[in-house]
């Protein structure tokens, strides 16, 4: 079995037409270097050719990442699939101040069309999806200094290898309680089947075996093209994967979870009831490694 991950590092968006978190060039790295301890997995991840060689040095030089786990591959936004619809309907100055990028959201499924399909599982990772903001501090492994905020114990392989036995023979996604707990709107109500937004799919962690991927993409690009050219204003990429959750619930191998925060990161005045009656995100990362509290 044989598996890759696909991310992207553009940090310094911020403030630009593209949209960006600010100051997520340190995180970003340290996050996928944490990430990389899945050793028996390869990854892939697209920058600019701005960051490329900041990036070759960290992880090839200061960290001796192998080449041949972890490739680069630049990739200019402006080329994304969708770049004539969002020339026409994205806010560019919203973007500015904005924390999320949309070339990069689309390209998350575009990208996929580049696979030579050589790998048995492909999974879209975020590459800052390992950090103190989602993880519990008895997770938290590294002395470093900046690092400390990032390396975690809870991606290695056998986080990867259970990853794959829970995707199992459809394609796996992340839903968050959207109703006690609301997080994101979505499309209009006419797009769906029938109309449910109580679950939103995040966009941070998907994918399944290489012979699911030509569908589902294909059905986010179809939703995406009918929704920019009629409605005529962008989307997350996010509230396009909730509309295909529920409208074909039978492709999909959903992990829930209802809250962002655990309670060594939430604001001091949080009740401790909200643990108790709320599933924590990292309570999914958990799982993936058999730890059952």
């Amino acid at each position: 079995m044989s598996v890759k991950f696909i991310t992207c590092i553009y940090s310094d968006l911020s403030g630009t037409g593209y949209g960006g978190r600010h100051a997520r060039g340190g995180h970003y790295k340290f996050s996928l270097l944490s990430l990389l301890k899945m050793t028996d997995a390869d990854f892939l991840c697209y920058t600019s050719e701005r960051e490329l060689e900041s990036l070759k040095n960290f992880f090839y030089t200061q960290n001796n990442i192998s080449e041949s786990q972890l490739k680069f591959q630049i990739f200019n936004l402006n080329d994304t699939k969708f770049q004539s619809h969002l020339l026409k309907f994205k806010d560019y100055d919203s973007a500015k101040t904005g924390d999320r990028c949309l070339e990069i959201q689309y390209s998350k499924f575009h990208w996929w069309w580049n696979e030579d399909k050589s790998y048995d599982y492909y999974y879209w990772i975020d590459a800052g999806l390992s950090h103190c903001g989602l993880i519990p501090l008895k997770y938290l492994t590294s002395d470093d200094s900046q690092g400390r905020y990032y390396e975690s114990n809870l991606f290695s392989n056998d986080f990867l290898k259970n990853l794959v036995e829970d995707t199992g023979d459809k394609f796996l996604i992340l839903g968050k309680d959207n109703e006690r707990n609301y997080w994101s709107g979505t499309v209009p109500e006419k797009w769906y089947t029938e109309y449910d937004r109580s679950i939103h799919i995040i966009g941070g962690l998907f994918g399944g075996h290489k012979d699911k991927w030509d569908n589902i993409v294909n059905l986010f690009e179809d939703y995406l093209e009918k929704l920019l050219t009629t409605e005529e204003r962008t989307f997350h990429e996010e509230v396009v994967m909730t509309l295909m959750y529920f409208n074909h619930k039978e492709l999909f191998e959903r992990k829930h979870f209802d809250i962002w925060w655990c309670s060594d990161n939430c604001p001091p005045d949080t009740n401790p009831k909200l643990f108790e009656q709320n599933k924590s995100f990292f309570k999914i990362l958990e799982e993936f490694n058999r730890i059952y509290e």
